[in-house]
């Protein structure tokens, strides 16, 4: 089952053997998360429609090649390749690029990459980074706001490696497409905003094989010609998509 989120995998919170005020921060994210599941249950088994395309059943209709979003080009046709981008000092994902994609479907893709790599940019400086506000229309704008100020209220943050793979994009409906995605944040640390250490005990979605799960990421083309993401589905392990991420 495809569960709905509006921006991004929200924390788990972990069994914490720290002081009072570090198990106060995961009670924090806890019941964000726990705001965010409420808000998207009735929607957890809904029919995925990528960005503002026609429900199933209706006609699709296509659209002039959309304009691409900020961030280095991806020539149409091109072979793999890996990109490294640093988010924010001591932050990193890598982007693992397939090959064969249309100008049209590099840009959907890239909206979503810019997504996943600024948001975690955000959390890494603990709400301070807000330009990935700029690559999110409601509601995910909304909840991705929520996720952040979770980190931040909490006095956390992270480091670490982010990687971002088998992407593509699995279908486009008038001016909205879904991209399909694995992630996999074992290489992530949560840690202390203050101090920039990492804490003693890390949520489980830290650890490997709960670390990877499989994303779907709606994606809208605004009219001023930029495609941001507008609300995002996942599915973690045992999960048979999100099983096929795993490597």
């Amino acid at each position: 089952m495809l569960r709905r989120t509006v921006a991004g995998r929200p924390p788990h919170p972990g069994s914490r053997t720290r002081p009072v005020r570090t198990r106060l921060r995961w009670t924090a994210l806890a019941a964000t998360a726990a705001l965010l599941a409420a808000g998207c249950a009735a929607d957890e088994e809904e029919t995925f429609v990528p960005g503002d395309g026609p429900a199933p059943g209706a006609t699709a209709t296509g659209d002039a090649a959309p304009k691409a979003s900020a961030g280095p080009s991806t020539p149409a046709g091109s072979g793999p390749r890996v990109e490294r981008v640093r988010s924010a000092p001591g932050m990193e994902v890598v982007v693992e690029w397939p090959g064969g994609l249309s100008a049209e479907h590099a840009a959907m893709v890239r909206a979503y990459r810019d997504y996943v790599t600024k948001i975690w940019g955000a959390i890494a400086t603990s709400g301070k980074d807000r330009s990935y506000l700029e690559t999110l229309e409601e509601p995910a704008r909304f909840h991705g706001y929520a996720w952040v100020r979770a980190y931040a209220e909490g006095a956390m943050a992270a480091k670490g490696t982010v990687r971002l793979y088998g992407l593509r994009v699995a279908s486009v409906q008038g001016t909205g497409a879904e991209v399909d995605a694995c992630i996999d944040r074992s290489g992530v640390r949560v840690t202390d905003a203050a101090t920039g250490r990492a804490l003693a005990d890390q949520p489980d979605w830290t650890r490997p094989g709960q670390a990877v799960h499989f994303q779907a990421a709606g994606v809208r083309r605004g009219e001023d010609g930029v495609w941001r993401v507008t609300v995002l589905h996942y599915a973690e392990q045992p999960d048979e998509r999100a099983k096929g991420c795993l490597r």
